[in-house]
């Protein structure tokens, strides 16, 4: 289960907003807006506005908890068409073309690889919208208990 340590920065009615430290290399995500992001005035810090129905305070720690299978299913679907269309147009090109323009294939190839890419990457925003509507209920946020030695 892919968890991290974050703190609560704001509530309003059911949104709670928090922000916590990196801990990955990612720089940017597809759904910013519904999702974790990078936070634009501190790019080392992540964070992350969800609906929830459970009070919150002002500088809580909370632990933001997701399943592996549902972080692994978003990066398919995020990933793999964009791969499969580079790869797979590509391939189509050069059988198609390959016998009658031998000398301009590679450009054909190469065009055919970056419009497979650009479709795939468009399918995969498509496909991305359900998964999008199941991230608050695979998301589980979970307050820390406060130690009385502060």
């Amino acid at each position: 289960m892919a968890q991290i340590t974050m703190q609560v920065i704001s509530v309003d009615n059911d949104k709670v907003v928090l922000q916590g430290q990196r801990a990955s290399a990612c720089a940017s995500c597809a759904s910013k807006s519904t999702c974790l992001s990078v936070s634009e005035e501190h790019p080392a810090l992540l964070k992350a506005e969800l609906s929830s129905t459970s009070s919150y305070r002002l500088g809580q720690k909370v632990t933001l908890n997701c399943q592996d299978n549902f972080l692994l299913k978003a990066m398919l679907v995020l990933f793999m068409p964009a791969l499969l269309g580079l790869v797979g147009f590509a391939l189509l090109a050069n059988n198609l073309f390959a016998s009658s323009f031998q000398e301009n294939i590679e450009h054909i190839n190469l065009g055919a690889s970056l419009c497979g890419f650009a479709l795939g990457l468009l399918l995969s925003r498509h496909l991305v919208k359900p998964i999008i509507g199941q991230l608050n209920q695979q998301l589980t946020l979970k307050a820390l208990t406060e130690s009385n030695n502060d």
